[in-house]
């Protein structure tokens, strides 16, 4: 499979189990695992990795 397709397609199902979870009566626990698991496999592809952010509400408390 092609790294592009595969990255267009990892994110498509991450959107999509995302929102399932959102909604009322969530995901199920299959569905949880299988966005772990789409983590993981993104880690392949650093480019649909996010910029790193800093925590503002622990910048600001010091913590």
């Amino acid at each position: 499979m092609e790294p592009q397709f595969e990255l267009q397609r990892l994110l498509r199902r991450q959107r999509e189990i995302r929102h399932a979870m959102r909604q009322p009566g969530g995901a199920r626990v299959t569905m949880e695992r299988e966005l772990y698991t789409i983590l993981e496999r993104l880690k392949d592809f650093p480019a649909a990795q996010p910029a790193p952010q800093l925590d503002s509400a622990h910048a600001i408390s010091g913590r």
